[in-house]
């Protein structure tokens, strides 16, 4: 090939590679806009969340604050339902809430500084050890928590008989592109 033609046929591979990365960014922004957005005044949070999932709305316990693919019901004032998905906002700051999460109550599998929804955020795998006063040994728990001031808006999964740890790995990795802080 000559210099010319050389350079040509890369601008437009070039232009075709780009025009096909904005029809994959506007897809996946067509995508998004499809699903459903949930609201929590109270948590002072909105999420997306999977389009034919079902969540909470709100009988007895904040709307918006549990997800999953199939219906379930939750019962005030009893533990949380065994669902895939938990969405809540926890009353400290997020170092605070690192330090009590990555204690002797959990071994850190997985642990990571970044910014989500434009504050600083962690994301966490855990596995609970015989001092975890909430989970059985060995449980694993995935989660995102984000600062939010005196706050953090934890998204988290746990894998426990009868969820889809990694399928809902994959959803809470969405789910928290998607949240907006009030």
């Amino acid at each position: 090939m000559v210099p010319t033609t050389w350079r040509f046929a890369l601008c437009l591979a070039v232009l075709s590679v780009s025009g096909c990365a904005g029809q994959r960014m506007e897809a996946a922004r067509s995508q998004e806009a499809s699903r459903p957005r949930c609201s929590n005044p109270a948590g002072r949070y909105s999420i997306v969340y999977p389009s034919g999932w079902t969540t909470n709305t709100g009988k007895g316990v904040e709307p918006c604050r549990f997800f999953h693919p199939t219906p379930f019901e939750v019962q005030p004032n009893s533990e949380e339902p065994l669902v895939a998905v938990s969405v809540k906002r926890e009353p400290m700051p997020l170092d605070a809430f690192v330090q009590g999460s990555t204690g002797s109550s959990n071994e850190v599998l997985q642990q990571e500084r970044l910014t989500l929804a434009g504050h600083p955020a962690v994301r966490l795998e855990l596995r609970a050890t015989q001092d975890s006063p909430l989970l059985p040994p060995g449980t694993r728990e995935y989660l995102y928590a984000i600062g939010d001031g005196d706050s953090v808006v934890r998204v988290s999964t746990l894998a426990v008989r009868g969820l889809d740890y990694a399928g809902n790995q994959a959803v809470v990795d969405e789910m928290v592109r998607s949240l907006e802080l009030r």
